[in-house]
Formats: C-alpha cells, sequence, structure tokens
C-alpha cells in the first residue's frame, strides 16, 4: 500500500479489503473492535458469549463486503451485523428470558442467569423505546415475542409490505442509536 491505512476512511479499507488487501482487513478491526465491543457488552454479560458474538460480527462482515454499499457509512452497516447477530443470539437463547417471579416459581433456573437476563432485556428495551412506536411495536413483535411478518401485519392490520418497510427501517434506526451510543 502506498499510502498508510491508517490514513484512508473506511470506504477506501473496504475497496482495499475486496482486493485481498490484509493490512485493511486489519485497519477495520482495530477502527471498530472496541465500540462494536462495547456495544455487544451492554447487551451480553457473559464475557465469552459477548469475545464470541465480536468475533463472529467481524467475520460475517468482512465474509460478506462485497454487499456493503458505500453510500452508507461503514460503521451503520457493520452495526447492522452486530445488531443482527445479538438478536439472534437473544432467540437461540430464550430459555433465559423469563421473569423474576417465573424464575421464583422455577426451582431448576439459577438466579444469576436470570439477574443476567433481565439485564439484557433492560438494555434492549431501553435502545428500543428510543425508536417511534410504529417502529418500536414491529421490532417488539418481531424479536421479542417472536411473531412472523404475516401474524404482526395481522395484528396491527396493516399491509405486509408496510410491516416489512417499517422493520428495515427500524433496524437502520437502531443501528444508528447504537452506533451514536458506542462513540458517546
Amino acid at each position: 500500500m502506498s499510502v498508510s491505512p491508517d490514513n484512508l476512511d473506511d470506504r477506501e479499507l473496504v475497496r482495499l479489503a475486496l482486493e485481498n488487501r490484509q493490512e485493511a482487513y486489519t485497519r477495520l478491526l482495530v477502527r471498530h473492535k472496541d465500540r462494536v465491543q462495547a456495544f455487544i457488552n451492554k447487551l451480553i454479560v457473559n464475557s465469552s458469549e459477548s469475545e464470541d458474538l465480536v468475533l463472529m460480527s467481524f467475520d460475517k462482515a468482512f465474509r460478506n463486503l462485497k454487499h456493503y454499499n458505500p453510500k452508507y457509512a461503514f460503521s451503520t452497516w457493520l452495526y447492522s451485523i452486530v445488531q443482527n447477530l445479538c438478536i439472534d443470539h437473544f432467540r437461540k437463547n430464550k430459555q433465559y428470558f423469563v421473569s423474576l417471579e417465573e424464575a421464583r416459581e422455577t426451582e431448576d433456573i439459577n438466579p444469576e442467569e436470570v439477574m443476567i437476563a433481565e439485564q439484557q432485556k433492560q438494555a434492549i428495551e431501553s435502545v428500543i423505546s428510543r425508536l417511534k412506536p410504529d417502529y418500536a411495536e414491529v421490532i417488539r413483535l418481531r424479536y421479542m415475542q417472536h411473531y412472523a411478518y404475516e401474524e404482526i401485519a395481522d395484528t396491527l392490520n396493516v399491509p405486509l409490505g408496510t410491516v416489512k418497510n417499517r422493520i428495515h427501517r427500524a433496524k437502520v434506526m437502531l443501528a444508528r442509536i447504537i452506533e451514536q451510543e458506542s462513540v458517546d
């Protein structure tokens, strides 16, 4: 590279990474890792799971760089990947999403896991609550209550296309909120 990768913006680093320039991948990772880690740590209390999600985020981003649209900030695109991986993580581990009252009724659930799950739910809800009500509602129905798109359309009495559009826009807004929060 004739120019130091430290002096290049993200779009140029992505272009170089697509040319298989390893130093561009490294610079993107170094530039964004701490903020991605900080965001994930707010949602995932277990440090080994958090580390895994950070690595998975960059792995997925780097494998899909050809799909990145340089019209948008790389960080926004990256955070949408991070957000989706966190949502998938919560879905896979939904057995931990129980209320404190339910946990008290069940003897085989670890109280520490319940507290961690409550903290994670509160962190997610804090981010979702910053959305406009229509967008927050579809995100809660889709990712917290696991409704199918068609069920959301029926519940809200809106066309399926509207549901898909709101979910897409909500994800973009969430990525911006997360990115901004990570900078602060």
